[in-house]
């Protein structure tokens, strides 16, 4: 019982370091998250960082366990079998992909992450990157559970559009302009009409 006080108080001291990533990340942008900075927002003295994580990557990967960073596929199909049959492979497709922009645009963290992917790789990138891997293969294998066409890839095309996309999240994180709506617009209708010709046989080359 002697160890109570000082075990709360690491808790407590733990969970202001990682409140201080998650901040720094929202407010700043990952080129701001550093060992001092994240101390200075915590409050605390970055020795406690290093003895409490082992440094900056252990952090990172203890943040990555405490966050949502990615959809879960019952996020992104919400349909039983008999409304699912109820659509053809592309019009099922566009929804999925629809709701694939919304889950990502309200998770801010995940796209700093994605951000900080494009020219870095740490605990945290790479926890995205695995949960990503593994929800989109779950999407796919779902998709083709309830679709019997194995002439299409279907893991190709969300793949292709999830990455324009993702590209398109990242570029407009910041920005609330009309010509980002335009952007989005643009995009959603693109996806869809190309899925469309899909459909119906067109040759999109």
């Amino acid at each position: 019982m002697q160890n109570t006080p000082h075990k709360k108080s690491r808790v407590k001291t733990e969970q202001k370091i990682i409140k201080a990533v998650e901040s720094l990340l929202l407010n700043e942008g990952f080129p701001a998250l550093g060992i001092n900075a994240i101390a200075r927002k915590a409050g605390c003295d970055k020795v406690l960082i290093y003895r409490y994580f082992g440094g900056l990557e252990g952090l990172l990967e203890r943040f990555s366990q405490q966050y949502d960073l990615w959809w879960d596929v019952d996020e992104i199909i919400h349909e039983n079998m008999d409304e699912i049959t109820q659509l053809s492979l592309p019009q099922f497709l566009d929804l999925l992909l629809k709701r694939h922009i919304k889950a990502v645009q309200q998770r801010p963290l995940t796209q700093e992450i994605m951000a900080w992917e494009m020219s870095a790789s740490n605990a945290l990138t790479r926890a995205l990157n695995k949960i990503r891997t593994e929800q989109g293969m779950l999407l796919v294998k779902k998709v083709r559970l309830h679709f019997n066409q194995p002439n299409i890839d279907v893991g190709g095309i969300l793949g292709i559009f999830g990455a324009a996309i993702n590209y398109l999240i990242i570029r407009t994180r910041h920005s609330h302009s009309e010509y980002e709506k335009e952007e989005w617009w643009r995009l959603e209708h693109t996806i869809s009409s190309l899925l469309t010709c899909q459909s119906s046989g067109i040759s999109t080359k």
